[in-house]
């Protein structure tokens, strides 16, 4: 009998880009599009960010003329952070949204640190204070934080006597909104932010939103990947490095089947029997082992 040859290890690395695949397709089903990394993907559009501030803070005429996302505020002597979004507008006031999905009890503070960081690390020294920019910041979740079903609440800062007279708004060029994604009390914003808590809602009324979702939601193979979802495939494929099971491949098949079983290599041969793109046989006689043995491993 004609002695079967080994997979080449193109054909292993393919069956491995399956793997990564189908992993990316979990990321998108079972998360909603405010998950952090889900949303980087759209944040990353400028036009995507200006649709979505503009129905946020109910502003049509609202223009975004800069964006980014994940930008990291070092500082030396203090805690640091990472601005999820932070746009910077026409009117040069500058927004910065935050995720936020766990219901944190100390948000007030976070937001309070996080405007400091964006204040002093967006004015130039010398500025005088009255020409500081005005601040935005939007902490969204999908948490009714404070229980009274409102889609949107503003924190308003106002001096007041020890009377408790107001005598007026405390003008800090800050402004601070909790925005709540199962909210009920504002039907233009709710009807937006579906869009955003679960894949399957589309609307034709936000064409940029509803077009960059359907891009992330088609995920047919790397040459139909949009550059956002080959983005977060490379990031999947580099986990799986860190995780051994691309080393695992490749040391096995170059280094022989002598070598035993390599880091990773058992898992990433079962999940290749599992997606039907290696036989039992042909993944035990890579390890050297009998189809039983191999049987018995794979269900450890």
């Amino acid at each position: 009998m004609e002695e079967r040859e080994e997979p080449p290890l193109k054909d292993a690395l393919k069956g491995k880009e399956q793997l990564w695949l189908k992993r990316l397709r979990n990321i998108i089903s079972e998360s909603i599009p405010l998950n952090n990394d889900a949303f980087m993907l759209f944040a990353k559009n400028k036009d995507f960010c200006q649709e979505f501030l503009r129905v946020v803070l109910q502003d049509e005429k609202l223009v975004v003329v800069e964006n980014d996302i994940q930008k990291y505020l070092p500082d030396a002597f203090s805690k640091s952070v990472i601005i999820d979004m932070l746009c910077r507008l026409g009117d040069e006031s500058l927004v910065n949204v935050e995720i936020q999905l766990t219901d944190e009890d100390w948000h007030a503070r976070r937001i309070l640190h996080y405007a400091s960081k964006i204040k002093s690390h967006t004015t130039v020294k010398g500025t005088k204070y009255k020409d500081i920019k005005d601040l935005i910041i939007i902490y969204l979740t999908v948490n009714d934080i404070f229980k009274k079903g409102s889609t949107v609440y503003e924190v308003d800062m106002n001096v007041i006597t020890d009377q408790g007279e107001i005598v007026e708004k405390w003008n800090s060029g800050l402004k601070v909104y909790y925005v709540n994604a199962k909210g009920l009390t504002n039907k233009n914003i709710n009807e937006y932010l579906k869009l955003l808590t679960d894949w399957t809602t589309r609307s034709n009324k936000y064409q940029i939103t509803n077009s960059i979702k359907n891009d992330l939601c088609t995920i047919g193979g790397r040459e139909n990947m949009s550059s956002a979802m080959q983005e977060l495939f490379n990031e999947i494929r580099e986990d799986g490095k860190q995780e051994g099971i691309e080393q695992g491949i490749e040391q096995g098949i170059e280094q022989g089947i002598e070598q035993g079983i390599e880091q990773g290599k058992l898992s990433v041969l079962v999940d290749l029997v599992k997606d039907k793109l290696l036989s039992v046989a042909e993944a035990a006689k890579q390890l050297g082992v009998s189809e039983s043995e191999f049987t018995e491993l794979a269900k450890a």
